[in-house]
């Protein structure tokens, strides 16, 4: 089978039903997928996949970059705002001697696993995927942001990109904005815009904002989920500020808007609450301890003080003094009144960075809200990446399969755009369930010869089949051309 040939029916397996290598054939088995491309069951067995990921691994960047400008020429893509993120996804296995299999932080939950990470870049009005890249699992995100905007520029130079003539934004959450992704942004002419993680300095700037000030100035977004509060109601606030960011000799003189949130004050008022609360239960179980059993040493003491206290956000707000010597231990606790204060004046309130000077406070917060567009993208790639280490014992196989399964995500959203395009409000999944039920009769006579016949089309199928101008599916009954 050639390699092209092998890609199709790789790809198609992650579109329709993933399975690893080793139960592709039995997949394709139940199929019209053999005789559509001229093929023998036998010959769709899991070696010849995992050849096929070795031969396909030299031009992998390539192909990507080529095929991803041809369908920003070919679609029409809008780039200028894309929305950049990354993600774990957990290895199966020891993988002992991979330079892309590493233990790290992991968004699944499974840090006891092996994982390589995944950067994808979406569009962000057609949630197509755009560029990608595969690194080590240990990679830290803060790390990636660089590196992403280098490929951003080198993609909009290819050929295929020459007439957008577009300086992107590009938006990424807080591990994405930093002072080297800033400085980067500057030196390519691009645009971004994201959250500034919390520090002294953007904590300062959160608080030169009155509440007053906030209330005047009411952003034009809002969200999906309603709140249970009364009418009328302002769900985002936000006022811009001046924020230069120093790095190395330079200092670029950006601007950041304080969001204040409904949402996100009452959420950090109940978390304030929780947290506190487990806090001062804990302190008092110790102090009704004390002098007791093991806590007449003041060393266990002290140290249970600090294993209630580690981790939890509410530590700073409560001044705790434990005095004495052992067996005559006392311990106080109180909330600092002061410290309670500065961190409600903080309430839903957060800093979204940026040097696009054409961005209205509406317009910066519509596109940060957004960024989910690239994560569910991200879910939707690790579902179908199901990776096994008896036949993905490689680093090369394991970067082909992540190709072909982006290739599926690519494919899967240019068909939900097609869709909407054509008025038809359909998932990319919902479309392929519609097919699910369609089937082919093949009879087999005593004479060797066959015929195939198709189900009938429900009309939900023509429908969808006439809204995408897509041929009859009969055709796939015979072999297609090379």
């Amino acid at each position: 089978i050639d390699l092209g040939r092998t890609v199709e029916v790789l790809l198609l397996n992650r579109l329709l039903s993933p399975r690893p290598l080793c139960r592709i054939g039995e997949w394709a088995e139940q199929t019209v997928i053999p005789q559509m491309f001229g093929l023998q069951v036998e010959q769709l067995y899991d070696q010849r996949f995992g050849r096929a990921l070795d031969e396909l691994h030299p031009v992998l960047g390539e192909a990507w970059v080529e095929i991803a400008a041809r369908a920003v020429q070919q679609e029409g893509l809008d780039v200028s705002v894309l929305h950049w993120d990354t993600t774990s996804v957990y290895l199966e296995g020891e993988y002992e001697a991979s330079a892309l299999a590493e233990y790290g932080h992991s968004s699944d939950g499974f840090s006891d696993k092996k994982q390589v990470k995944l950067g994808l870049d979406v569009t962000d009005r057609e949630r197509v995927p755009l560029l990608y890249r595969v690194l080590p699992g240990s990679t830290a995100d803060d790390t990636t942001p660089v590196p992403n905007l280098e490929a951003i520029v080198a993609f909009l130079k290819r050929p295929e990109c020459a007439s957008l003539a577009v300086r992107p934004l590009v938006v990424g959450d807080c591990k994405m904005i930093t002072p080297a992704a800033v400085a980067a942004a500057h030196e390519h002419h691009l645009f971004y815009l994201g959250p500034w993680e919390a520090d002294n300095t953007v904590a300062a700037v959160l608080r030169s904002v009155s509440q007053a000030e906030l209330e005047s100035h009411p952003l034009d977004y809002w969200p999906v989920r309603r709140f249970p509060v009364r009418q009328p109601f302002v769900p985002y606030c936000g006022v811009w500020r001046s924020f230069p960011i120093p790095y190395h000799e330079v200092t670029y003189e950006d601007r950041a808007l304080v969001v204040w949130s409904a949402g996100k004050q009452r959420l950090d008022e109940e978390k304030r609450k929780t947290y506190l609360k487990r806090l001062l239960n804990r302190l008092a179980e110790i102090q009704a301890h004390l002098n007791q059993g093991r806590y007449i040493r003041r060393e266990y003491a002290a140290h249970q003080i600090a294993l209630a206290q580690r981790g939890n956000p509410a530590k700073g707000l409560v001044s705790v003094a434990l005095t004495g010597t052992d067996r005559q231990l006392a311990l106080t606790f109180k909330i600092n009144r002061t410290a309670l204060a500065q961190t409600q004046a903080l309430d839903g309130r957060y800093l979204l960075g940026t040097n696009a000077p054409h961005l209205s406070g509406s317009q910066a917060l519509t596109f940060f809200k957004a960024q989910d567009r690239v994560e569910k993208q991200n879910a939707q790639l690790k579902g179908p990446l199901c990776v096994r280490p008896l036949f993905l014992h490689s680093d090369e196989r394991i970067e082909g399969l992540v190709f072909i399964t982006l290739l599926a995500l690519l494919v899967s959203s240019l068909l939900e755009l097609h869709g909407r395009r054509a008025g038809l409000r359909y998932s990319a999944e919902r479309i392929v369930q519609t097919f699910a039920s369609l089937y082919a009769t093949k009879q087999t006579f005593v004479d060797g010869s066959h015929y195939q016949q198709l189900g009938k089309l429900t009309t939900s199928q023509q429908q969808v089949l006439d809204k995408l101008l897509f041929p009859a599916p009969n055709r796939y009954l015979n072999p297609l051309p090379a």
